[in-house]
C-alpha cells in the first residue's frame, strides 16, 4: 500500500506538476527525418525499409523527428530515459498541440525498444484538475504497474499547465481537458509508434484514476473507436455535482466553525470506533469493513460530556460525520437532469482520505483537497478569483455550473458503439473513497444497464470494488495495485477471459510482506467470510450482497 501521503504527495496526485527529477534523462537533438533514415537495402528496391526502432534505442531516439503529425502536433525534443527499478529503457518523444491561444496541450510518448514493445499503446490519465504529464510522475508509473512497461505509454497535461481551475473560462480548454486532449494525443502517439516501429499498434488501452478514470470513461462515450479497453479507477464522473453539493452541505459546515472540524486525533478516534462497530458485519473481525451497506454506526457514545478533547466528539463533529454519510440535493440541475450527489462509503476514516480530502491537518489552513476543489469551482462560476466557498451559494450560479457539467461530466449511458466494436471496460473503486463517491458511479453503471440491458453490459463491463480502501489507494484493506487491472483488461480483450476471479493482496503496513488475500467482487457484492477456512486465503471468502 502507499504510505499516508504528505501534503506534497497529495498535491502531486491532484494538483501539482511533479518533475521527473529522479529519473536520469538526457535531451537528445533530432538529427534527421524518418525518411532520411529509412533507406532501402542494397539489393532490392522493393524491400521494406528497416524501422527506426531496429537501431539501438539511444541512436533511434536521437535521430527521431517527424515532419507531419495529426492535429498540428509538433515534436519539441526527445529524451532517453534509462531503466530504473521496474521501468525499462525508453525513448521519450515530447511535443505540443497549440489548440488556441487559451489552450496548449503538452504531451509525451514513451517508446520501449522494438524487442520489448508488445505492439500496444496505453494512454495514462491524469488526476485532480490535470495540468501535468502523468508519465513524468512516479506515482502514475506505479499506478499502471510493471505490466504497462512493454506498452507505448501516452499522456498529456490535458491542455493547460495550471494547478487551479481558471483555465475553465475557455471553451477550447474545457473541451481539451474534458475529452479532446486524450483523443488528439492518442492519434499523435499512434502515428509516432507507427513511424518508430514500422507498424501500427494492434491494441490501444486507457488507464487512469480519479479524473484520469473519468477521461477514460468519457472516451467510451465521445470517441468509442479510440480504445479497445479502458480501466477507470475511482472515476470522477460528476465533478460539478460534487462541487455544487459538497461545498454548501459539507465543506461550509466543517470550516465555518472549528468545533465541526475533526483533527487527525479525532479522525483516528472515530475510525477505531467505527471499525469496532462494523468490522464483523462481513463475517470476520479483521479490521476491514466489508459490508458497508449494513454499517450504520452513529458515534453517540463519543459525545463530549464536558470540555472538548481528543477523546470525544462535539455535537458539531458528530453532525459532520452524519453529513459525510448522507445524500445531498442542492437545487441545481446539471447535465442529464441530475440533481444532488450521493454519500460516501464507510471506512474512510481508517484511510488517509478524511485528512486529505475532508479536513486537512490544520483547521486554519483549509488544506483539504475537497475545500480546494469547491473553492476553485466557485471562483470560476462567480468570475471572482478571491471568492470564498464559505459564502458561496451555488443556486445563484446554476447556469454556470450547468455549462461546466455539460462539458466535463462523463455520464452518457449510451456506450453501445464502444460495446459493439468489442471494447471492454473495467471500473474499480475503493469502498471507502471519500473524495469521489462510489455511489455516483454505481448510479451511472445502473443507467448503462438500463440503456443497454444487464446481459449485454455483463459481456463487456464490470464495476469492481475493494473494501476499506480510500481514494489515496491506502487503508487497512487490500492493495488495489496488487490486482493488476491492466493485465486483466488485456486478457479479457485478447483472450475473452472475463475478470471474474481476480484476487487482491493485503500487505503488512510499510512492507511488501503479504498477510492476506481477498476476492475482488462486483459491486454491490463484497467478500464475506465463509465461516471456516484460513482467513488469510481468498478461497475462504465468497462475494455476497448481504
Amino acid at each position: 500500500m502507499f504510505p499516508t501521503p504528505t501534503r506534497a504527495a497529495l498535491a502531486s496526485t491532484h494538483r501539482a506538476v511533479r518533475p521527473a527529477g529522479r529519473w536520469a534523462t538526457r535531451t537528445l537533438t533530432g538529427l534527421g527525418t524518418i525518411a532520411a533514415l529509412a533507406l532501402t537495402a542494397c539489393g532490392g528496391g522493393n524491400d521494406a525499409p528497416a524501422p527506426l526502432a531496429s537501431k539501438p534505442l539511444a541512436e533511434a531516439c536521437s535521430a527521431y523527428t517527424s515532419a507531419t503529425l495529426p492535429h498540428g502536433a509538433k515534436v519539441t525534443r526527445t529524451e532517453l530515459r534509462k531503466a530504473e527499478g521496474t521501468l525499462l529503457d525508453v525513448c521519450i518523444v515530447r511535443g505540443q498541440i497549440v489548440s488556441s491561444p487559451d489552450s496548449t496541450i503538452n504531451w509525451a510518448v514513451e517508446l520501449p525498444t522494438l524487442a520489448q514493445w508488445n505492439g500496444k499503446t496505453l494512454t495514462i490519465g491524469g488526476g485532480g484538475l490535470d495540468g501535468f504529464i502523468p508519465t513524468d510522475d512516479p506515482w502514475y508509473q506505479q499506478l499502471v504497474g510493471p505490466s504497462a512497461n512493454p506498452y507505448v505509454k501516452i499522456s498529456s497535461d490535458s491542455g493547460h499547465q495550471s494547478r487551479g481551475f481558471e483555465w475553465a473560462k475557455s471553451d477550447v480548454a474545457l473541451r481539451n481537458h474534458a475529452f479532446d486532449a486524450n483523443h488528439f494525443v492518442l492519434e499523435v502517439g499512434t502515428a509516432i509508434a507507427t513511424e518508430f516501429y514500422g507498424k501500427r499498434p494492434l491494441r490501444r488501452y486507457h488507464m487512469g484514476h480519479s479524473n484520469g478514470g473519468r477521461s477514460g470513461l468519457i472516451s467510451t462515450q465521445k470517441y468509442p473507436q479510440d480504445y479497445d479497453g479502458v480501466v477507470a479507477m475511482e472515476p470522477a464522473i460528476s465533478q460539478q455535482a460534487h462541487q455544487v453539493n459538497l461545498g454548501p452541505n459539507v465543506i461550509q459546515h466543517i470550516f465555518k466553525n472549528r468545533e465541526n472540524w475533526l483533527s487527525p486525533a479525532k479522525v483516528a478516534l472515530y475510525a477505531k470506533a467505527e471499525t469496532a462497530a462494523c468490522d464483523g458485519l462481513d463475517g470476520l473481525k479483521d479490521g476491514i469493513i466489508g459490508n458497508v451497506e449494513a454499517c450504520n454506526y452513529v458515534p453517540t457514545e463519543l459525545l463530549c460530556k464536558g470540555a472538548d478533547s481528543d477523546t470525544c466528539l462535539t455535537a458539531g463533529q458528530i453532525e459532520t460525520i452524519r453529513l459525510i454519510y448522507s445524500d445531498h440535493k442542492t437545487p441545481v440541475t446539471l447535465s442529464r437532469g441530475a440533481v444532488g450527489y450521493p454519500r460516501y462509503g464507510r471506512g474512510g476514516a481508517a484511510t488517509s482520505d478524511w485528512e486529505s480530502y475532508m479536513f486537512g491537518p490544520r483547521f486554519e489552513a483549509r488544506e483539504s483537497f475537497n475545500h480546494m476543489a469547491v473553492t476553485e469551482a466557485a471562483r470560476v462560476v462567480e468570475g471572482n478569483p478571491t471568492a470564498d466557498i464559505l459564502r458561496h451559494d451555488p443556486t445563484l450560479y446554476a447556469a454556470q455550473y450547468l455549462r461546466l457539467a455539460q462539458m466535463i461530466d462523463g455520464t452518457d449511458p449510451d456506450v453501445s458503439a464502444f460495446a459493439d466494436k468489442g471494447g471492454k471496460l473495467l471500473i474499480w473503486y475503493g469502498l471507502s473513497d471519500t473524495c469521489v463517491s462510489l455511489y455516483r458511479t454505481a448510479e451511472y453503471f445502473d443507467s448503462v444497464k438500463q440503456r443497454l440491458g444487464a446481459s449485454k453490459v455483463q459481456g463487456f463491463a464490470r464495476m469492481l470494488t475493494s473494501p476499506s480502501v480510500g481514494h489515496n489507494l491506502d487503508g487497512p484493506g487490500t492493495d488495489p495495485l496488487s490486482i493488476d487491472l491492466l493485465a486483466a483488461l488485456d486478457a479479457w480483450v485478447e483472450k475473452g477471459n472475463a475478470p471474474d476471479k481476480l484476487v487482491a493482496t493485503q500487505f503488512a503496513p510499510g512492507t511488501r510482506t503479504p498477510t492476506a488475500q481477498r476476492p475482488v467482487c462486483e459491486f454491490p457484492k463484497f467478500p464475506r467470510y465463509n465461516g471456516s477456512g484460513d482467513p488469510a486465503k481468498a478461497e475462504s471468502f465468497s462475494c455476497s450482497a448481504t
